[in-house]
């Protein structure tokens, strides 16, 4: 990590089978993550943040079942945020911000088991709203969405015994704030 590395991350690295954690942050990567790299079973920590990535997030990750923190933030990743996301057990850490992903943010992240932090701000999830489904990540400590373009409503966070830092910021939400329905352990809200 930091470095001057450029070019493309080299499909082969998904061939490491005994590979836990890929640290490539900082660099000048460029090109698609390769799919291979779904499938690197070990692997508990991948960060490619702060490069020049592009592309979506290979649908290939659902594979990562020993997956903890995966960091893409600050690249060009676009497309969606795929739902097999939520297929990874272990996932403590998404950091998507500073993308140009799309789409709607799928619901199916609220099946995941162990995530604590979600933080997809300045990204373009335009017409999309906040999955009331969300309000199910039970272990969440930090969600952040800002400026990501979002429309409707806050839904009910009541069930989010930890959540300490909300962030909804700049988005085009409406309606009221929610009373008795946000989480009652939070500190910082936005």
């Amino acid at each position: 990590m930091w470095n001057n590395l450029t070019g493309n991350i080299p499909k082969e690295i998904g061939n490491i089978s005994t590979l836990k954690l890929l640290n490539l942050n900082g660099n000048h990567l460029s090109g698609f993550i390769p799919d291979e790299i779904g499938y690197l079973e070990n692997l508990k920590r991948l960060q490619i943040d702060q490069n020049k990535i592009s592309g979506p997030i290979p649908k290939s990750f659902a594979n990562l079942m020993s997956m903890e923190h995966l960091h893409m933030n600050n690249n060009s990743l676009s497309g969606k945020i795929p739902s097999e996301l939520s297929k990874m057990p272990g996932l403590l850490h998404l950091l998507l911000d500073n993308n140009d992903l799309s789409g709607p943010l799928p619901p199916k992240l609220a099946e995941t088991h162990s995530l604590k932090i979600l933080q997809a701000d300045n990204n373009n999830f335009s017409g999309s709203s906040i999955p009331s489904a969300y309000n199910n990540i039970k272990t969440l400590i930090k969600m952040s969405l800002r400026n990501c373009s979002l429309q409707g409503g806050i839904p009910d966070l009541s069930g989010l015994p930890g959540l300490g830092y909300l962030d909804l910021s700049w988005n085009q939400l409406t309606g009221s704030i929610p009373t008795n329905r946000l989480a009652s352990n939070i500190t910082t809200m936005y």
